[in-house]
């Protein structure tokens, strides 16, 4: 598969799967992104994130495989223990989920973050998905929310706007 059909596959996956996940979780209003941004903003030669791509083998070997799922992800700091790497989706198509797919994402994520020389991967989830705060449990995640009393705080545009004086 030539580079950029991938890339444009992966962005078009990513785009999809956005849309998946926020009406999951009732939030399609939230969703302002789309294929051309995030094909800027992640395969350009100054990317903000990164992506691992799992595909379905295709069943003719010469052709490309099918994008089933991805990791994306890009790197952090923190004061307190050093590089991070900041675990902002994971997603496997609907068909294709508890079938091993996810796990073998984060673990490619986590061989990413150590090569990296990441101490820590974080990441959020929300308090009603059991099925996923089960599935980080079983790879030895901990909720911080809840053992430290963190908790995740974010400005959106119309703070940012407000707080940069515009």
């Amino acid at each position: 598969m030539p580079i950029l059909e991938l890339i444009i596959a992966t962005a078009t996956l990513i785009n999809t799967a956005s849309k998946e996940i926020a009406a999951y979780h009732h939030l399609e209003h939230d969703v302002t992104i789309n294929s051309e941004v995030l094909k800027a903003d992640g395969f350009g030669a100054n990317s903000f994130f990164k992506c691992l791509l799992a595909e379905q083998p295709a069943e003719n070997g010469n052709k490309p495989g099918r994008p089933i799922g991805y990791a994306l992800y890009y790197f952090g700091y923190s004061v307190n223990h050093g590089r991070m790497l900041y675990l902002e989706n994971l997603y496997v198509v609907p068909e294709l989920r508890s079938k091993g797919i996810g796990m073998k994402l984060m673990k490619k994520v986590a061989e990413v973050a150590l090569a990296a020389g990441c101490k820590e991967i974080k990441f959020v989830t929300v308090e009603w998905n059991q099925g996923a705060k089960d599935f980080y449990d079983r790879m030895g995640a901990h909720d911080t929310t809840e053992s430290m009393q963190w908790h995740c705080m974010e400005l959106g545009w119309d703070s940012l706007q407000r707080l940069a004086g515009n």
